[in-house]
């Protein structure tokens, strides 16, 4: 028994010691295309993520980590963006796995809380137009809320520089005023992040 205590605390502080030496790649993120140069690169400092539990996201994989951001694919529709300095989490949905922008289907944005779960986010969310919507769990259930504002609808997130996005998260969070829509999401989604079904 001693043994195995021994060889876990060596484990962990071996993978401690190799997520302090993530350097900055000096990779700047003008708009969220620029993703790509961060994985292009291929450099890992960390290779950790939490799952929390959820099965759904056991297929994650980092695909890129260094001081600033780790980038994470569940390998279809969705790569995860973590902002280390702002502590910023997102999640940036494809219309096909391919993370190819088209013109006609923006990708959508989510903004994420500590444990990958919707906050708020720039989605079609069943709607033909993109929102910006936001996401309350009470009691087992998920309650979803529009923006009304006028500045909130149709925006598209390929078109905004990285900058745009911190500024509209910001007035996200402090300025815009939101509905409780009439329909809502499945109870399932109470625990299983939204973005995981490649939700628009």
């Amino acid at each position: 028994m001693k043994k195995i205590i021994i060889l876990f605390l060596l484990i962990n502080a071996y993978c401690n010691s190799q997520s302090k030496q993530c350097i900055d790649k000096g990779i700047k993120i003008e708009y969220l295309s620029d993703i790509d140069k961060l994985i292009k690169s291929k450099y890992i400092c960390d290779y950790s993520f939490e799952t929390f539990g959820k099965d759904r996201l056991d297929k994650c994989k980092v695909l890129f980590c260094d001081k600033n951001y780790k980038v994470i694919s569940d390998q279809y529709k969705t790569r995860i963006l973590i902002d280390k300095k702002l502590k910023l989490n997102f999640a940036i949905v494809c219309i096909l796995p391919d993370f190819k922008i088209r013109k006609e289907t923006p990708n959508s944005l989510y903004l994420l809380d500590d444990k990958l779960m919707p906050v708020y986010s720039v989605s079609m969310s069943g709607e033909k137009n993109y929102h910006v919507y936001k996401y309350e769990y009470t009691n087992g259930n998920i309650i979803t809320k529009k923006a009304i504002d006028k500045e909130s609808q149709n925006i598209n997130i390929d078109k905004l520089t990285y900058k745009e996005i911190l500024l509209l998260v910001s007035k996200i969070k402090q300025k815009f005023t939101f509905k409780k829509e009439k329909d809502s999401f499945n109870n399932y989604f109470y625990d299983v992040p939204l973005w995981t079904e490649g939700y628009r």
